[in-house]
């Protein structure tokens, strides 16, 4: 007896048909993994069945009528997490999810106290949150959440990262000086890494709550989470007893004024009693200004049932009741402070007469915590308030917005341009964390046709940016200042041609020494919105040869000064000084990497469009060439005092002999501006691809997880409004090898949907979307046999439900 094309070893997947060929005569039994028998037939010769059950190795053994082993052989069914769907849209975003979780770059190993730990991500808040998707790809999962249990601070409190210390020491660096004051700092004992807590964070011990709980569920290690289960109490209670943490007042957690969940407050609470200086990050219980910021408080309340759950899970009733008593209250109690009929509002001062200076109204301020709020268990009519307030910002973004998904919005034009200028990270920029998440509750809240939106937009922008998530996009683009140029003639001044490979006057050139820019073009151009003369270089070096400084008379006023220029060598290109009439100046240094890029042997690079030193910088040009490879000229932008005439301007080189080249000059009389970047900053990238991969895995594709290990599943497939009629889903834990499969068809002539199903637990729950060719149930089969179910209607959305055992596999039959 063997398997029809099948080697030995070779694993099989869910749902896979085989056919065992030279059966002898007898009962066929075929077992799982766990040793459940799943298919069962009298047999002679050829026999094809449908693998499924428990991962692992299979058995197919044939007895005679006594019992007597006639023949067996093994098979190893071996589930992998994949999405596979008739459109192909979906499975191109879950690979470029998958894609941008698993090529985070930030370090994963720290060793304390004689263990190695490993973590998805050094900071516990992104480890959790990444969590949502890696979970299904990564067998590595416990020693991730074990880092913090084990560090957990004596009062309870956790902390919020780990970073190495590169070299090791143990005097007090950066971070020790800035925390020390409520020892939010802790070096480890070989002063290898050091943990910190951002003081005026409130979001940490519940995520390790909510840590603990999802890593349980993916291990399916019950006597782990148990272990877990005194440091989940001891981090909970220590945030209703910290006067850091608890607002006596509201009953309810508080933090300093932030956005939203982040770390930093604006400039006008920054202490500076600790640091001496004002710290963006510090708080202190009677020094700050705070006030309640919903997201700590639903996301508080959601965990305290997680851990309701677990204590349920090994017999712990009456504590459990104290959890689930406690997130109700909360919940209470935040609705009638904060929930305004449309959406939760941010941040809410415990004294009603603070009053700050932000620039906006912020009742009119719908932050990412709402996203988060549809999955935290509020109520539906608060979901679909938020889902339609989303709705509506939708059809209303302002120019040339990626989406709806802001971090906050309108942002903050003043109070927080230290961390972020409007438009960017958290201050108005755009993430796939809140499409995530607003797909997760679309698709759980009677808005299936919203969250395939989201996903099929999210999905164009990971295609425009290199197939893959950025962490943040810039939320707007507001129209450029009016502006008038002048280009500055540098043709009195120029020492080479624009090829920079020749020179009458400067018969001292080096071959190989600078680029060669064949190919850049003359005359009047455009770089970036801003007009050149360009005709000839001005060549300045140290070198014998070359002019170390040049003088160029300007005797106008400006706003800014544009720079386009090379540099061939050197970490320094060298000074820019501006001379005023009235006797005053500014000089600036040009630093390589940072204002102007030089030639690059192997990596390809670019200027980010950011603000430094009253400087903007950005890649004008680029060309590859088989000597020098990579070959720049940048745009480098300065502004100057409007009100001065200015004399003259000054280029100097440096004095280590840089070769710096100067192609263009040109003066504006508006500030420096350039268009800004589509691409923002500031959160691990992999954060928000995790947060699309739990929409399309429990939103979209409808698999979820109600026990642990898939021992028990709720399937909800909900490809009818994605207009999808064949898909096939396995959702897989590695760290347990639990999983849930299915194989789902649409014929819509027929009017018959097809649900083949398997997986390695003991019980599903299905929750069929119904497509409108099947708006009139005529009959449900599983198996071949008739079964009760019941039709139930969300918002506009009807569902067929009904309960089956997942042991095997079954076939579901829907027809109209």
């Amino acid at each position: 007896m063997f398997l029809e094309n099948h080697l030995p070893g070779q694993p099989v997947s869910p749902l896979q048909t085989l056919t065992l060929r030279h059966v002898p005569a007898g009962l066929l039994t075929i077992r799982d993994g766990r040793g459940r028998p799943y298919f069962s037939q009298a047999a002679v010769d050829e026999v094809s069945f449908t693998a499924g059950g428990a991962a692992g190795w299979h058995t197919a053994c044939v007895c005679d009528e006594t019992g007597a082993e006639l023949a067996s052989l093994q098979f190893r069914l071996e589930p992998r997490t994949e999405l596979r769907e008739s459109s192909g849209q979906f499975r191109e975003l879950f690979d470029i999810c998958y894609y941008t979780m698993a090529d985070e770059a930030l370090k994963h190993y720290t060793r304390y106290q004689g263990k190695t730990y490993y973590y998805l991500v050094d900071w516990l808040r992104d480890h959790v949150h990444t969590l949502k998707g890696m979970k299904y790809f990564e067998p590595k999962l416990r020693s991730g959440i074990e880092l913090y249990r084990d560090s957990q601070r004596e009062d309870g409190m956790i902390w919020d990262n780990v970073h190495r210390r590169e070299p090791p020491g143990t005097l007090p660096n950066h971070w020790g000086v800035r925390f020390q004051y409520g020892e939010f700092e802790r070096t480890f004992e070989d002063g290898t890494a050091q943990f910190t807590r951002i003081p005026v964070e409130n979001d940490v011990e519940y995520l390790f709550v909510e840590g603990i709980y999802f890593t349980w569920k993916a291990t399916g290690d019950t006597a782990w989470m148990v272990s877990c289960l005194a440091a989940a109490i001891r981090a909970l209670e220590y945030t209703v007893s910290s006067p850091y943490r608890w607002s006596t007042k509201y009953g309810l957690l508080k933090r300093g004024h932030t956005i939203d969940t982040w770390d930093f407050q604006n400039e006008e609470d920054c202490l500076s009693d600790f640091a001496n200086w004002p710290d963006p990050m510090a708080i202190h219980p009677e020094k700050t200004r705070f006030g309640i910021m919903f997201g700590d408080n639903t996301g508080y309340a959601a965990s305290c049932e997680y851990l309701a759950e677990m204590l349920e899970t090994v017999g712990r009733a009456a504590e459990a009741q104290t959890y689930r008593q406690r997130a109700a209250e909360i919940r209470q109690r935040l609705n009638e402070l904060a929930w305004n009929g449309r959406f939760f509002t941010h941040h809410v001062p415990e004294d009603p007469n603070v009053k700050r200076d932000l620039g906006v109204d912020e009742s009119t301020q719908i932050s990412l915590s709402n996203t988060y709020a549809l999955n935290r268990r509020i109520t539906h009519e608060q979901a679909v308030a938020i889902l339609r307030t989303y709705r509506e910002l939708k059809d209303n973004l302002p120019p040339g917005s990626p989406g709806e998904w802001y971090l906050i919005y309108p942002p903050f034009p003043k109070g927080y341009n230290g961390h972020c200028r409007p438009w960017q990270y958290m201050n108005g920029g755009v993430s796939p964390i809140a499409a995530g998440e607003l797909a997760h509750g679309a698709f759980e809240h009677g808005f299936e046709d919203y969250g395939v939106d989201i996903l099929l937009r999210s999905l164009e922008l990971g295609r425009r940016f290199g197939n893959q998530f950025w962490e943040c996009y810039t939320g707007a683009f507001p129209p450029p200042p009016p502006r008038t140029f002048r280009a500055v003639n540098l043709l009195p001044f120029s020492s080479c041609s624009i090829s920079l490979n020749d020179s009458p006057t400067t018969p001292n050139w080096i071959p190989g020494e600078h680029p060669e820019l064949t190919g850049f073009p003359t005359g009047e151009q455009t770089f970036h919105e801003i007009p050149f003369q360009v005709s000839r270089a001005v060549a300045l070096s140290t070198h014998a040869g070359y002019a170390p400084t040049v003088e160029i008379p300007v005797n106008a006023r400006a706003g800014a000064v544009y720079l386009l220029h090379t540099l061939a060598r050197g970490e320094i290109a060298g000074s820019l000084t501006i001379h005023y009439a009235d006797g005053t100046s500014q000089t600036t240094y040009l630093r390589e990497g940072r204002d102007v890029l030089s030639i690059n042997h192997w990596a390809e690079r670019s200027l980010q469009r950011d603000v430094h030193d009253n400087i903007h910088a950005v890649t004008a040009w680029q060309d590859y060439q088989p000597r020098h490879l990579h070959v720049y000229v940048s745009l480098t932008g300065f502004d100057t005092d409007p009100q001065k005439e200015i004399r003259s301007i000054v280029l100097q080189s440096a004095a280590d002999g840089a070769l710096w080249f100067v192609l263009g000059l040109t003066l504006s009389d508006s500030a420096v501006y350039f268009p800004p970047s589509p691409l923002s900053y500031g959160i691990p990238h992999g954060w928000g691809a995790a947060a699309l991969t739990y929409a399309l895995v429990e939103g979209l594709a409808g698999v979820v997880d109600t026990a642990a290990a898939f021992e028990r599943v709720r399937l909800s497939p909900r490809w009818p409004a994605a207009g999808v009629h064949s898909a096939e889903v396995t959702i897989h834990y590695p760290a347990c090898g639990g999983y849930a499969a299915y194989h789902y068809h649409l014929d819509e002539a027929a009017k018959r949907l097809t649900l083949t199903v398997t997986g390695s637990g003991q019980q599903a729950a299905l929750s069929l979307l119904l497509p409108a060719p099947l708006a009139s149930v005529e009959s449900v089969l599983v198996d071949g046999a008739p079964v009760n179910y019941h039709l139930r209607q969300v918002e506009e959305s009807r569902y067929l439900d009904l309960d089956l055992p997942l042991t095997g596999v079954h076939r579901i039959v829907v027809s109209a």
